[in-house]
């Protein structure tokens, strides 16, 4: 777990305060809850990301010669996306230098 910081109005915390001494928990937990609660509705349409990458993976393999492993598939993936990211880094670093 990492600390952060979160700035509430007064009537939010006060509010918080009661709940947390109502349930006895602390305001922290309260707030993790929550967070947790907006995550899990946030992210309920993408829970079977699983099953889309795994119907991907076989679509990719079956325009593939049978000789292609899917190890050799996860490092196609792996420097791609390495690439990407060596990409957008570069772009940053370059608008950092300009001053954007």
């Amino acid at each position: 777990m990492r600390r952060t910081n979160i700035y509430l109005d007064e009537d939010q915390l006060r509010a918080l305060k009661h709940v947390a001494a109502e349930e006895r928990e602390s305001v922290a937990a309260l707030v993790r809850r929550a967070v947790d609660a907006f995550l899990a509705d946030r992210f309920k349409d993408r829970a079977d990301w699983g099953q889309r990458l795994d119907a991907l993976v076989r679509r990719i393999q079956s325009r593939l010669p049978a000789a292609v492993t899917s190890e050799e598939i996860g490092a196609d993936i792996t420097a791609a996306r390495k690439e990407v990211r060596q990409a957008h880094r570069a772009v940053r670093e370059t608008n950092r230098a300009r001053g954007r």
